[in-house]
């Protein structure tokens, strides 16, 4: 009879380890988790906000572009109509400076600011490669998370197994994210 009590005690206390293990490894996969949303987050406002910078940018490259039509046609229009002379000539002169700085000036200018929104759009398309890779290593991690319980209710040791391959497989992805983000998103 003592033998059977022992087998018992020694069937549980494995069963309590084997708990304690699944308990540690849901923990770890919900810290990895829980900083793959939080990269995520940062990705998506990071895309967010680079999206609204690019827009803007576009709008103003946008009434550069109608300022410089505008001043080219008055320029145009001065030398047709306006009396010839020095004063005409000096009108039309700063007219066509006005179009050259809004076409070229190297901060305010159309090129300028074509430079920089394309700058931004860049940096939005890197946040949302981010972001989907976070995604990724996120649904790896829950999905890991979901497989431990499943585990621990019903003591299956391969959901252990494939639930520590899903965490390891969202740790890569989500490493990835920060390093390489366009091998981890798909």
């Amino acid at each position: 009879m003592s033998e059977a009590l022992e087998q018992h005690e020694e069937a549980a206390h494995q069963a309590d380890h084997g708990r304690r293990k699944s308990a540690l490894l849901i923990a770890v996969l919900a810290a990895g988790l829980a900083f793959s949303e939080q990269a995520a987050q940062h990705a998506s406002t990071s895309m967010s906000a680079n999206a609204i910078a690019a827009t803007d940018l576009w709008a103003q490259y946008q009434a550069k572009s109608i300022r410089a039509a505008q001043t080219g046609a008055m320029a145009d229009l001065a030398e047709v109509t306006a009396p010839a002379g020095p004063a005409r000539d000096a009108l039309v002169a700063k007219l066509r400076a006005e179009v050259t700085h809004f076409e070229a000036d190297p901060v305010t200018g159309k090129n300028a600011i074509a430079t920089l929104a394309k700058t931004k759009e860049g940096a939005r398309d890197t946040a949302h490669i981010r972001l989907q890779a976070y995604e990724n290593a996120s649904a790896a991690l829950q999905l890991g998370i979901v497989l431990t319980t499943a585990a621990v209710i019903t003591g299956a040791d391969a959901l252990v197994w494939a639930a520590s391959g899903l965490g390891l497989l969202g740790a890569v992805l989500g490493l990835a994210g920060l390093f390489r983000p366009e091998w981890a998103a798909f």
